[in-house]
């Protein structure tokens, strides 16, 4: 439609995208501006890399762990997300 635009990315066919957030916390170097997203349909957890408004690629991460319901960073800066496969809240641990 006029005075509409294209989407900067897309999932096709669709995992059914659940909670998203962005990294604003330094807990996860080289993360920070990236955004999770939780995924139903494909039971994944993704990272998306973004620069500005500008899309660079996409890393799945955890797949078939379950239904990804939400995904937040909490006042500690950690990212936690909810399964709702099997009624967890699991918080996202960087690798030594």
């Amino acid at each position: 439609m006029e005075g509409m635009e294209q989407p900067v990315m897309h999932w096709t066919p669709s995992i059914a995208p659940s909670g998203m957030d962005f990294v604003s916390s330094d807990k996860y170097p080289g993360w920070e501006g990236n955004i999770f997203n939780g995924a139903l349909a494909f039971q994944l957890l993704s990272r998306i890399v973004v620069d500005g408004d500008q899309y660079i690629h996409e890393e799945r991460l955890l797949e078939g762990i379950g239904r990804i319901r939400d995904v937040r960073q909490g006042p500690d800066g950690y990212l936690y997300f909810s399964n709702e496969s099997n009624g967890t809240i699991n918080r996202i641990l960087p690798a030594n």
